[in-house]
């Protein structure tokens, strides 16, 4: 029988630094190569750079909102929006909540500077040390916990405690040292899924050992999920805006991420989080594909509507007629009563105008197949045209939207 030589040997004996990946199911590999599969389309995905610039912001606030609610934080997304672009602040009562998620932001921001500094990130005690630091900047703090230093109290969250005090060093060292050895694998991969699978186990085991080990007395949640968004940055695998989505889906599967973690530990269960993990990314990327697909609708639908004008003379009729069918929301019916007031501009140019006018102007946009009248007083946007290989679910293939609205795309 071995005697334990640390005190963490007996309370925490499944802090072995050791993961399997051949006992995850073929499930969770399925969600893995599927995450990676979905990561390439993101990366290779052409968007306007405003559009870029604009969904990477979303993206990083989003995550690092969902990293401090996960902690209690109760601020939402408009509100963060208001901070951090509008440069509004919350009342007093809420500051310290404007402040948590700030410092993930700014933890977050420092990520992106080093990857695009050295694209080669190594885990180390220094880095856990000043990322942390970051994160509880101007915080009111308990005595015991100092930003950037281990604790030197034993603590918890609910009824896990962290690992002995006295064997926070020494298990902050040997954590860094088995995750840059699976880094190292990674950059040594043959293949790109490889290396995706690889960073992602990184990324994911060292989310649970640092929750685990709970090596400073406050924040150690954040830490964790920091670290987890930084490996997954640095892989060369995961575009950026995909890099904290993991944060958004625990927090959406909150009371599931604490037992999911509870499980790991409890009943030795580290490939349950892994495929937790795992699935919550795919879906998480899924979505992100979405939001991307409509921005680049978006875009290809005002192009398309700038062409379709290209042949009428640059009047300010034409332009009126432009502005109201880029107006239109992209699902969704407008009654023809509410048209004239779907924007301030719009409101303005028809303000003096008569009835007799506005109908000619819905008239030419029917005639441009720019607008379509869906029932009586109802319109929507053609934009569906740009939905040029989405299937025809009656034929089980695919064909252009162009051909499915002539009504030619049966079989004679």
């Amino acid at each position: 029988m071995t005697v334990p030589t640390r005190a963490y040997e007996s309370s925490h004996e499944w802090l072995t630094f050791k993961f399997d990946p051949d006992k995850l199911s073929s499930i969770a590999w399925a969600h893995l190569g599927e995450s990676y599969s979905k990561c390439q389309h993101l990366s290779g995905t052409p968007l306007q750079p405003m559009v870029a610039m604009h969904l990477s912001e979303v993206f990083l606030r989003r995550g690092a909102l969902a990293s401090a609610a996960i902690e209690g934080n109760t601020l939402n997304e408009e509100q963060v929006e208001d901070i951090v672009v509008r440069k509004k602040s919350m009342p007093e009562s809420q500051r310290y909540q404007e402040q948590e998620v700030l410092n993930v932001i700014e933890a977050l921001n420092q990520v992106r500077e080093e990857v695009a500094a050295t694209g080669k990130f190594r885990l180390s005690p220094e880095w856990l040390k000043q990322k942390h630091a970051v994160l509880m900047q101007d915080l009111e703090l308990e005595d015991h916990v100092v930003p950037g230093e281990y604790r030197t109290v034993q603590v918890g969250v609910g009824n896990y405690r962290g690992a002995p005090t006295e064997d926070v060093d020494y298990l902050v060292d040997r954590l860094c040292s088995w995750i840059n050895e699976i880094i190292e694998q990674a950059e040594n991969s043959k293949s790109l899924d490889q290396r995706f699978f690889l960073s992602f186990f990184a990324a994911t085991l060292s989310h649970v050992y640092v929750a685990w080990i709970h090596p400073f007395g406050d924040g150690n949640g954040r830490t964790a999920r920091l670290v987890e968004a930084a490996i997954l940055a640095n892989s060369q695998t995961v575009p950026w805006v995909s890099t904290t989505v993991l944060s958004n889906y625990y927090n959406k599967t909150k009371p599931r991420y604490y037992s999911r973690l509870d499980a790991a530990s409890r009943a030795r269960d580290l490939p349950g989080f892994i495929s937790y993990s795992a699935i919550g990314f795919r879906d998480e990327l899924r979505e992100q594909i979405v939001e991307v697909q409509s921005q680049q609708r978006r875009v290809a639908w005002i192009n398309y509507v700038h062409e379709r004008f290209g042949h009428e003379p640059n009047t300010d009729t034409a332009k009126r007629r432009r502005e109201v069918v880029l107006s239109f929301p992209q699902g969704g019916e407008v009654q023809k009563k509410t048209i004239r007031l779907l924007t301030p501009a719009i409101a303005v140019m028809y303000a003096n105008a008569s009835d007799k006018l506005f109908n000619r102007d819905l008239t030419k946009l029917k005639e441009l197949g720019l607008l379509r009248e869906v029932g009586r007083g109802r319109f929507v946007s053609n934009i569906a045209l740009m939905d040029a290989f989405i299937p025809k679910p009656e034929l089980g293939v695919v064909l252009p939207i162009v051909v499915r609205q002539n009504g030619s795309g049966d079989d004679e």
